[in-house]
């Protein structure tokens, strides 16, 4: 039978913390709770995915005693903690997450605050009369209060089936435990998969054993967690919010529809006991869902509704067709390197039509080509405005064009949540738009950026390669439009320097699925008169350390930490990124000055770091004091480096901006000495290793190899097994993802 102790005990430290779980030691007064097991360090150990403690504070505890490799612990059920209702106890509560002098001022204006916060009554509250205290400080004392001493308020009243987690979620949504009863009885798959990070299936799971539970109560006469009005298992609402599960899992593996009989196949798989519901909510008008009966294909009704504004305004643009006079035969040269004559079909048609596409190899002179033709453009005064979906890509974009670029995101001058400045009603004041690494652009952010151009006004050069991996994002944008041969497009397949630069020369045979290693060859093969690409035969119980004596061979002649980049296709796994990364940091920054640790990770003092989320309000770092207000823009994907490290907060700089990041938003911060390949394309580095084990055969693919190698501009050193690459070599990212862009198109939008 599980034991279950309640017993107080006060924080003595924390042994690990991530957002999902964390282990303290506690101690514990022996002689009161006799039954509570001690460890050999003196301490009892609570365990769980629990809110953050404070150290040398006391807390009531109610855990599930349970037995592990470190020992016997408590998985705690419930911890509360005294709510202070004195001004001292107030005073002392504040001091654990204030400054002195912040909790002072607080109190001084507000002495009741505390209890304020956990009654909910903060409408007369001023920040401007607490100097020191602005609003993203104030919403760090609330959300401590609330973790402290509301939080578990509702774990007592759902009984420990909800995690703390998910409780901080529903909390921060329906300020009140009745408020969150309530919708959870009437709405409750609306309510917990509208949560972030909260899938159908965790939700589906929740909810029926809270249904079993309740059930199991009321049958003995005890008051039920949660009595639903209705019965769950067979409901629309289950029937609903599956369907709707399945619907974004088909997005987010890159489609736009999925045909009926395959959705209903999974909903029965899932939903068995709720299929009667099935036709009934693909038909209804009410569920965001469209349905086309002729084609059987359904999908949710935002992203049909995107997909045909994309393809009403392209067919738009191509109609109009408004021509330049300019003299483009005379831009074919550049510092004496003259351009083919398919290079210069760029400019020559950028004059003659309003939509344009320019595809090409790596090496193929598409640089060259945009070069040209902002050239041409800046001496007929057209305005340009230069954009790419990602920081990292728009940075590749203004070096070579030497001038400035900027993200699709910034370009359109968005505003979370939902604004954008330049849209249908203030469309972009420019001649043409040139937008790079389209292969990476989704159909949603494709559709903001035509919302934003008046093709009467404004021409549109779309850059890309489309051997490279498609949008994370659903829709395949750049193979639509080149594959629906309505859009003029220039291809550019001459491959400048093949076989004497080594780099050039694998790219391009990568391209072509060409197997370029000799596999009777044991030793190192080196590619090209310039020798910038080598492969390296390791096995991969060796590979890992090989990296790390690689990276630091080219740290020591003379490259730096921001131009070197370790690619591997995982992110997980003994030669995924976060193994390589910690192997690195430990080769070449160890014994640090300062760190702060985040879960299983240990920032340190002068590592290099990506971003994995835009970042809209990335906080400003001031050295003399922090203005929370003070924001930018940083977009997903940008590697900066630690300058600082303060007690619960690091300071990077990402490219003379200095960012200030608070530890509870190092979520969205990961170590980038090793990056995923999906990450890195977009970007360049002077120096590439690129690491292929035999383990990853399942993921690479030709598609994956060809972005690691050309993200190099100087050398590759390619770790890895023949075999496996050759493997990889057949296969390509699968293209013919189920988008309807295409066939939009050609029909002239004639949908159903």
């Amino acid at each position: 039978m599980d034991k279950i102790l309640e017993f107080k005990c006060t924080i003595d430290r924390c042994v690990y913390s991530s957002d999902d779980f964390k282990i303290y030691g506690v101690l514990v007064n022996s002689l009161e709770y006799p039954d509570v097991k001690i460890t050999k360090y003196g301490t009892a150990t609570i365990k769980g995915n629990i809110q953050e403690l404070n150290l040398g504070v006391e807390y009531l505890v109610k855990g599930l005693e349970v037995a592990d490799n470190n020992g016997i612990g408590y998985k705690a059920i419930n911890i509360k903690r005294e709510k202070p209702t004195t001004l001292s106890a107030q005073r002392n509560f504040l001091y654990e997450i204030l400054t002195v002098n912040q909790a002072n001022t607080l109190l001084s204006v507000y002495p009741d605050i505390v209890d304020r916060i956990i009654k909910d009554k903060l409408n007369d509250i001023d920040l401007s009369k607490t100097k020191g205290i602005k609003e993203y400080t104030f919403n760090v004392i609330k959300n401590k209060v609330i973790e402290n001493f509301k939080l578990a308020d509702l774990v007592e009243e759902f009984q420990g089936l909800f995690s703390i987690s998910i409780l901080k979620k529903l909390y921060e949504k329906y300020p009140s435990i009745e408020k969150v009863r309530e919708v959870i009885r009437d709405k409750p798959y609306d309510c917990l998969c509208g949560l972030s990070r909260i899938g159908f299936k965790t939700a589906d799971e929740l909810l029926l054993r809270i249904d079993k539970e309740s059930k199991k109560n009321i049958k003995q006469g005890k008051k039920p967690i949660l009595y639903f009005n209705f019965d769950l298992k067979t409901s629309y609402q289950r029937m609903k919010a599956c369907v709707d599960y399945i619907l974004d899992e088909n997005e987010n593996n890159g489609n736009t529809f999925i045909n009926i009989k395959e959705l209903k196949n999974e909903c029965e798989i899932l939903t068995k006991d709720a299929i009667h519901h099935f036709l009934s909510i693909i038909k209804s008008k009410n569920n965001n869902i469209y349905f086309d009966i002729n084609t059987l294909r359904v999908c949710k009704l935002d992203t049909y509704e995107t997909e045909k504004y994309i393809a009403e305004k392209i067919l738009k643009g191509l109609s109009i067709n408004t021509q330049w006079n300019c003299d483009y035969k005379k831009y074919n040269k550049l510092d004496d390197f003259e351009l083919t004559e398919n290079q210069c079909k760029t400019s020559e048609y950028i004059c003659n039509y309003n939509i344009v596409i320019l595809n090409g190899f790596g090496g193929s002179g598409k640089s060259s080509s945009s070069k040209a033709l902002i050239n041409m453009l800046k001496d007929y005064n057209k305005s340009l405005l230069l954009l790419a979906p990602t920081g990292r890509a728009s940075k590749v974009l203004a070096g070579y064009a030497k001038r400035h670029a900027s993200t699709i995101h910034r370009g359109l001058g968005y505003m979370p949540p939902s604004n954008w400045f330049y849209n249908e009603d203030n469309p972009l004041p420019y001649d043409v738009v040139i937008v790079d690494e389209s292969s990476m652009i989704d159909v949603f952010l494709f559709k903001r950026l035509l919302e934003a151009i008046d093709f009467s006004r404004t021409k549109l050069l779309i850059i890309g390669d489309d051997a490279q991996i498609p949008s994370v994002g659903a829709g395949n944008v750049l193979y639509d439009l080149l594959h629906c041969n309505l859009i003029p497009t220039v291809t550019l397949d001459k491959i400048f320097r093949y076989g004497e630069g080594g780099l050039m020369t694998v790219a391009t045979d990568i391209r072509m699925q060409k197997e370029y290693l000799d596999k009777n060859k044991k030793g190192l093969q080196v590619f090209g008169k310039d020798k910038s690409y080598a492969f390296m035969p390791i096995t991969q119980d060796k590979i890992v350390d090989y990296t790390v004596s690689v990276y630091k061979k080219i740290l020591s002649q003379g490259y730096k930490l921001d131009e070197i980049a370790v690619l591997s296709c995982y992110n997980k796994g003994e030669y995924g990124t976060v193994k390589i990364n910690k192997s690195t940091q430990n080769a070449v920054n160890k014994n640090p000055e300062s760190y702060i640790k985040f879960g299983e990770t240990e920032f340190r003092i002068n590592d290099i770091v990506i971003n994995i989320n835009n970042d809209y309000k990335a906080i400003k770092y001031n050295q003399e004091f922090i203005n929370e207000d003070d924001t930018t823009f940083i977009a997903n994907g940008e590697i900066g480096k630690i300058i600082k490290i303060e007690k619960n907060a690091i300071v990077i700089d990402y490219d003379n901006v200095l960012i200030y990041c608070k530890k509870n938003n190092l979520s969205n911060i990961r170590l980038a000495y090793s990056i995923s390949t999906h990450k890195s394309q977009g970007g360049q580095f002077k120096v590439v290793i690129l690491v292929t084990p035999k383990a990853h055969t399942y993921m690479l693919n030709s598609n994956l190899l060809y972005v690691g190698a050309s993200r190099a501009t100087e050398k590759c050193f390619h770790l890895g097994d023949i075999k496996t690459i050759n493997t990889a070599l057949k296969k390509k990212e699968n293209f013919d993802r189920n988008t309807m862009l295409e066939t939009l198109l050609k029909n002239g939008v004639k949908e159903s």
